[in-house]
């Protein structure tokens, strides 16, 4: 079986991997002032902050859980001779694992005291979430990516991105969308939304935008940059 997959018309791009890299990238960066900023707010602030914090756990949780089903194996079976990279891809999924599961745990009794308990613990943790993140980000869009084009086809590529948006909660596609295409540009918000159903696409424009844009001015002002 030939693993090129040039017969099937113009190279896939995998740029809609990248934009949403950079929404978890900005995300964990920003999340540990966040937590710090409002030690002092009230509790609805509390939990806005909470809830971001804990729906960008989940949706990373996802992300990898897709890539580990729907692209690695691929990758390893029709790329064997970059066995040593996939897994060190795999071995950086199972370390950001833990490193989720740290911070997730912290977050329950942040969020029930208030923000008054062990939240220099849920900041530090985030930290090191949004570090280990950046490195594995990284290594993936320098390494692993450049090698997706030459064995994976389109239709096995748009698979993984409707799968990523298939696993997220109903209630949430439409916050977790607005995240994505919060610094994407034009080009880059066609590769998003060609992932999503129609009816997601015209709630979005219809109303989904209108509310993001309200809860992210809430959030900015639950940790005093309002």
């Amino acid at each position: 079986m030939s693993t090129s997959m040039e017969n099937q018309g113009k190279p896939i791009t995998t740029h809609d991997m990248v934009v949403v890299h950079r929404m978890f990238r900005r995300e964990f960066r920003e999340a540990a002032g966040r937590v710090r900023g409002v030690r002092h707010g009230s509790r609805a602030q509390v939990r806005l902050v909470a809830d971001r914090v804990a729906l960008l756990l989940d949706t990373l949780h996802h992300h990898h859980e897709v890539e580990a089903r729907l692209l690695w194996p691929k990758l390893a079976e029709r790329a064997p001779g970059q066995s040593e990279l996939w897994k060190r891809m795999r071995v950086q999924h199972a370390d950001l694992a833990a490193r989720l599961e740290r911070a997730d745990a912290l977050l329950g009794p942040w969020t029930a005291g208030g923000a008054s308990a062990r939240g220099e613990e849920l900041a530090a943790a985030l930290e090191q979430v949004s570090q280990a993140v950046g490195e594995h980000f990284d290594q993936e869009e320098r390494e692993a990516l450049p090698l997706v084009p030459a064995v994976v086809s389109q239709a096995e590529w748009d698979e993984i991105g409707d799968a990523a948006s298939a696993a997220l909660p109903k209630s949430r596609l439409l916050t977790v969308l607005g995240m994505i295409l919060k610094d994407a540009d034009p080009g880059e918000q066609i590769l998003i939304m060609a992932h999503l159903p129609l009816a997601p696409r015209v709630i979005w424009r219809a109303v989904g935008e209108r509310n993001f844009r309200r809860l992210e001015e809430r959030l900015a002002a639950a940790v005093g940059h309002g």
